[in-house]
């Protein structure tokens, strides 16, 4: 996933619970499952911008236990547009107590060469 620098990227995540730990490089997105919050604090969207550097950052999703319901998703979106779905409902079954998911978000510079 590729986005220029001034654009704004938000993560809209729901069936997180207490069960899914997101961050991005390593900035914690998801507070209920890194704090045990309440779970009922799902379903929300964060703007991630600030936690972007220039050059590739890591988007990591690690699902515990087996699927919930409501399944995890989560979206990220550039200018209100989707960029990327990520739905738990399509993950293959897994034998192990935990799944790890992660992609690349590649933040181009301002800078233009002459």
């Amino acid at each position: 996933m590729q986005i220029r620098a001034g654009e704004r990227l938000r993560l809209t995540m729901s069936g997180a619970g207490n069960r899914i730990i997101v961050s991005l490089n390593t900035f914690a997105v998801t507070e209920p499952a890194v704090e045990g919050l309440d779970p009922s604090r799902d379903g929300f969207t964060y703007d991630v911008t600030s936690w972007l550097r220039p050059g590739q950052n890591i988007l990591t999703v690690v699902l515990i236990g087996s699927t919930a319901m409501p399944p995890f998703r989560l979206v990220a979106e550039r200018a209100g547009r989707s960029l990327l779905l990520l739905d738990e409902t399509e993950f293959l079954p897994a034998a192990t107590p935990w799944r790890l998911w992660a992609t690349t978000i590649e933040l181009s510079s301002t800078i233009r060469p002459a």
